[in-house]
């Protein structure tokens, strides 16, 4: 047995890449942990939709237990000070002013869900000759990596030198000729990962942007300490979580084992 089973993905053609992995990692999973697929996430947002609602209608409700309640008792409508019911309708009514900013402030602040794109490279499946004994681990890396969190691409670097390239590449690039940049070198020698969640905002970015998709959204940089680097990228803004990031290293530390026999 080879490493750890994370998780099951169907083998189509050889080493297991296979339009059924890929279509796969189109569907959209929650954010907070590997594994929630698309009808948690929409569990999950409808409990919120619904929680945020909660304040408004407490507010509602405040008020028209007011208003029945004078109506009921045939009191007068005027508030008197001296009245300790009038007192407590002042209460009453001014809790559910706040409960209603409150909930008004709750739907305003409604987090918007970062848009997936469709990333305008072309399809690479590139690992070099000199990695033979390792890409059974890198594959099994590749299809794990995917899935779980839905990586679009994927760029390890190794002494130097690009061993493998999956996912997508920048139009017009040969598989195998990216380099390491700045970013990933310092990442190497400091065994320091690098998140840059919104590429866009990042002036570091133009170093990846020569090997990969010109409309990356987020990429992880994940140190091989100290001859590598792996690179994952994502067509989602935010793809890559804590806990994904965790797994990650854990992952490439059984990688880098590979590698090292290897090379």
């Amino acid at each position: 047995m080879h490493g750890l089973s994370i998780v099951n993905v169907p083998a189509v053609g050889p080493f297991g890449f296979g339009m059924a992995c890929r279509e796969a990692t189109r569907h959209k999973r929650c954010r907070f942990a590997p594994g929630y697929t698309r009808p948690m996430c929409a569990m999950n947002e409808e409990k919120a939709e619904k929680l945020r609602l909660l304040p408004l209608v407490s507010s509602a409700v405040g008020v028209l237990t007011v208003v029945g309640n004078r109506l009921i008792d045939g009191a007068n409508p005027a508030l008197v000070a001296s009245s300790s019911q009038s007192r407590a309708d002042v209460a009453t009514i001014c809790i559910a002013a706040v409960l209603g900013l409150t909930g008004l402030q709750w739907l305003s602040l409604k987090p918007k869900t970062p848009q997936t794109v469709t990333l305008d490279g072309r399809d690479v499946t590139y690992i070099a000759d000199g990695v033979k004994q390792a890409k059974e681990e890198i594959v099994r890396f590749w299809d794990a990596v995917r899935e779980a969190t839905q990586a679009e691409i994927l760029v390890i670097f190794w002494k130097g030198k690009c061993v493998a390239h999956l996912g997508y590449s920048a139009v017009g690039v040969e598989p195998g000729t990216a380099v390491p940049g700045k970013l990933c070198q310092e990442s190497q020698s400091t065994n320091s990962p690098r998140s840059l969640a919104n590429l866009v905002l990042f002036p570091g970015r133009f170093e990846f942007l020569e090997f990969l998709p010109s409309n990356t959204q987020c990429l992880h940089v994940q140190p091989l300490h100290p001859h590598g680097v792996v690179v994952l990228g994502a067509a989602t803004q935010r793809n890559f979580t804590i806990l994904d990031q965790a797994w990650i290293s854990t992952w490439c530390d059984k990688l880098f084992v590979a590698l090292d026999k290897t090379m």
